[in-house]
């Protein structure tokens, strides 16, 4: 899985938390430009909208991490058939290697 795919499929399980994180740190830029111009009541505003975007996001990653969690037993099972079906074809390909070694010394 490279990064793209990485960075897409997680977007795709939490849609909100980058939606959040660019809404916080494009308050947080307006909030550096009108501090720049020395716009004190904008900047006060903007910083606001930071502090706000910012509890959004984190309550996004709780919500996500939450409604993930309740789905993780259901993977957890899933994740134990998966090694389980594997560890069966090894032990079959470790019979199958041995009855061919067996066959050569045979032969």
């Amino acid at each position: 899985e490279s990064y793209q795919e990485k960075a897409w499929r997680k977007f795709k399980e939490q849609p909100l938390v980058p939606i959040g994180t660019l809404l916080t740190c494009g308050a947080l830029i307006m909030a550096t430009v009108k501090m720049k111009r020395g716009d004190s009541q904008s900047l006060n505003n903007w910083l606001r909208v930071r502090v706000i975007a910012q509890g959004a996001t984190i309550a996004a990653v709780c919500a996500g991490t939450y409604a993930l969690g309740s789905t993780a037993g259901d993977e957890t099972k899933q994740t134990r058939q998966l090694d389980e079906i594997q560890a069966h074809r090894e032990a079959r390909a470790g019979r199958d290697r041995k009855e061919f070694e067996d066959r050569l010394k045979a032969a």
